[in-house]
């Protein structure tokens, strides 16, 4: 699956390094996991919600990460489904937490112009 458009859109202003790296490999594994499962999906665009949830019942619980790894993962699988310009309705359904008020500002982020990552 080619993942060069989505990782054009991921941007991580002032992220230290290997993290940035940490998280494209999170999500090729990601995607290579969904290729795996549903051989019909060969492209990032053909991700649906069923998928996901799919990676977090089932793909997630097999590969028994402690629970660091776990959040590491949903970080990067929230990365994955802001970079595909899916709803926040997706957020919600996975029941990963929505953006909000207050916190730590974000490192990373989706940019939403074309002019930007072309």
């Amino acid at each position: 699956m080619d993942l060069k458009p989505i990782f054009s859109r991921i941007k991580f202003n002032g992220m230290k390094a290997p993290h940035p790296t940490r998280h494209l490999n999170r999500i090729e594994k990601l995607a290579a996991a969904i290729q795996e499962r549903f051989p019909e999906i060969n492209r990032p665009e053909k991700i649906k919600l069923k998928h996901a949830k799919w990676l977090i019942s089932h793909w997630l619980e097999e590969k028994n990460y402690k629970t660091t790894t776990r959040n590491d993962y949903l970080s990067s699988l929230k990365l994955l489904i802001e970079a595909l310009g899916r709803s926040d309705h997706w957020i919600g359904e996975l029941k990963l937490k929505a953006k909000g008020a207050g916190g730590r500002p974000r490192t990373s982020r989706v940019v939403k112009s074309k002019k930007y990552y072309q």
